[in-house]
């Protein structure tokens, strides 16, 4: 993202704001801010008397505010690093401090999991211009579904990671938008090859357990394809291994493809970047739709996304007896014959 790049840069320059408040749902990047700070603002030698890290849960805003207030010990500056600050009693009456801040210290305040109350003074002032001199407040957001394959790659080449868009697709749609996990996952398998490898399909269900052939990935896939052959070896295999792809996750995906495809077709007069914009995808995969386009017209497209939607009430029990994941067979055909 180009804030958590931005205040890198300011670190790594020396042009450090005396004020950071992160917050938002997605922790990755508080996170991985948080450590740039502890580790590149003072030197070792420099932190016993200047670096002191508070937690929320325990953590009283008038000691907050004292240890901002002291002055550096054989330093240029002090850090001061606030975490678990949603959990912090009277969070508010920081906000003298957040008008006033001393520039000798940059106190950093990771309020991870949620915003900071849009509703109190303290959060107008964090947001007003007479704020921005000496204040960086960024809200991270959860990536979208279609931003994750974008990024993982983007993960990947900073990281000097080799994979390919449909392999960082793979991963984005089994993993979901938890990119701690995502980041995980991919040191998991990078620890287990050579430097210089590539993250390979048969890797990924080496170590992460994704099968290339048989996954609720490949199966959307394949029936937009019209791919008799492989719906029906996934099929198979579903229903002899039914924990492998519960039918509600199938349903889920078959719906989410063929409502890309649908806003496909309104789109794909469009140039490709902003056609793949207007379906929510990376524009390397604009292609696939465009094929799948040419099996499915829009109408037949509009009545698959009714069949996946009855299934899917079925799927939790709505107007059937039982959950079957025999469903699944009955379901396929009728996608490819429409």
């Amino acid at each position: 993202m180009k804030e958590v790049t931005e205040i890198l840069k300011q670190i790594k320059e020396g042009s450090t704001k005396p004020l950071y408040i992160f917050d938002g749902e997605e922790s990755y990047f508080i996170d991985e801010l948080v450590e740039a700070f502890e580790k590149n603002i003072l030197q070792e030698q420099e932190k016993d008397f200047n670096f002191k890290v508070f937690f929320g849960k325990d953590a009283l805003p008038f000691d907050i505010i004292n240890e901002c207030r002291s002055f550096p010990v054989f330093a240029a500056k002090r850090l001061v690093i606030l975490k678990e600050a949603s959990q912090l009693k009277d969070f508010e009456s920081l906000e003298s401090y957040f008008r006033n801040p001393a520039a000798s210290t940059i106190l950093v305040i990771a309020h991870k999991y949620k915003k900071v109350d849009g509703r109190s003074s303290l959060a107008k002032y964090i947001k007003s211009k007479e704020a921005k001199s000496s204040t960086e407040y960024v809200t991270f957001e959860k990536i979208k579904d279609y931003q994750l394959s974008d990024w993982i790659l983007q993960f990947c080449q900073k990281n000097k990671i080799k994979i390919n868009a449909k392999n960082a697709d793979l991963l984005a749609a089994y993993l979901g938008n938890d990119l701690q996990k995502i980041v995980n996952e991919i040191e998991k398998v990078r620890i287990n090859i050579a430097e210089d490898a590539e993250i390979t399909e048969d890797l990924i269900e080496k170590y992460i357990g994704i099968s290339k052939d048989y996954n609720v990935f490949q199966f959307p896939k394949a029936i937009i394809e019209r791919d008799a052959n492989t719906t029906y070896k996934i099929v198979q295999y579903y229903m002899a291994n039914p924990k492998e792809g519960p039918m509600v996750v199938i349903t889920a995906m078959l719906y989410t493809e063929f409502c890309k495809l649908y806003k496909y077709h309104y789109a794909k007069n469009l140039g490709q970047a902003d056609a793949a914009k207007a379906v929510g995808i990376a524009p390397f995969f604009i292609k696939d739709y465009q094929k799948a386009s040419q099996k499915y017209n829009l109408a037949q497209t509009a009545k698959a996304i009714s069949i996946i939607h009855e299934y899917n009430l079925h799927a939790i029990g709505i107007n059937i007896a039982e959950n079957n994941i025999s469903m699944l067979k009955e379901l396929s055909y009728k996608l490819l014959t429409l």
